[in-house]
């Protein structure tokens, strides 16, 4: 007698060859997504940037496009080739402002920094991507810890100021003085070394560009 013949659904084949099809079934539809929608996400996210740097001058954001055309200048050092950014206002120059890198508990931190002309003087800093333990170390992305930069100086008599740390319920702290995150320290001396150690090598870097 002649064996019968196996369908192709019942063969041993027939759940791969399905699966194959539903995987790039499934693939096509999310790679026709990513491709309509990438634009979309990099113009969001050029948007976000854009109105960091208009916010850390204290600058207008209602059109942000128009406003940062109209106030900001991007600029390249040339020595490292790294951005940095010129804000005016009626042709007067607000400040200059560039990324900072440092190395945080679980990965990179990397902060906006914008400062007066003088390049001594923070206007404001921002945390614009870190890896910190939430509601730790990822504190310092919080506005109570990056408001204690606004004024405070680099050098002090030609010395890189220590930027002390003190406990996050200290009260009157000084220009040498930042309130710590409770139970972070190591995020918070990884932000505070990227201000200390970061800014004066841009800046000499800034300042030979604008000799």
């Amino acid at each position: 007698m002649s064996e019968e013949k196996t369908s192709f659904k019942e063969s041993r084949l027939y759940p791969i060859v399905f699966m194959a099809i539903i995987t790039s079934f499934f693939v096509g539809i999310l790679a026709v997504f990513y491709h309509s929608t990438k634009q979309k996400v990099t113009n969001y996210q050029i948007n976000v940037f854009h109105t960091a740097i208009l916010n850390s001058f204290n600058l207008p954001t209602d059109h942000v496009i128009k406003d940062y055309e109209t106030y900001i200048t991007e600029k390249t050092l040339n020595k490292t080739k790294q951005t940095y950014y010129i804000a005016k206002k009626d042709s007067l120059v607000l400040g200059f402002a560039y990324i900072i890198h440092g190395k945080g508990l679980w990965g990179s931190i990397e902060a906006l920094v914008s400062l007066k002309p003088d390049l001594n003087t923070i206007i404001n800093a921002q945390v614009i991507n870190q890896s910190e333990t939430p509601g730790l170390g990822a504190r310092i992305s919080e506005d109570w810890f990056l408001s204690q930069f606004i004024n405070k100086n680099i050098k002090i008599n030609e010395q890189t100021n220590p930027f002390t740390i003190v406990s996050e319920n200290e009260k009157g702290i000084t220009n040498t003085e930042i309130r710590g995150v409770t139970g972070a320290t190591l995020s918070t001396t990884s932000f505070i070394n990227m201000i200390k150690n970061e800014i004066p090598i841009i800046n000499d870097q800034l300042r030979d560009n604008h000799e």
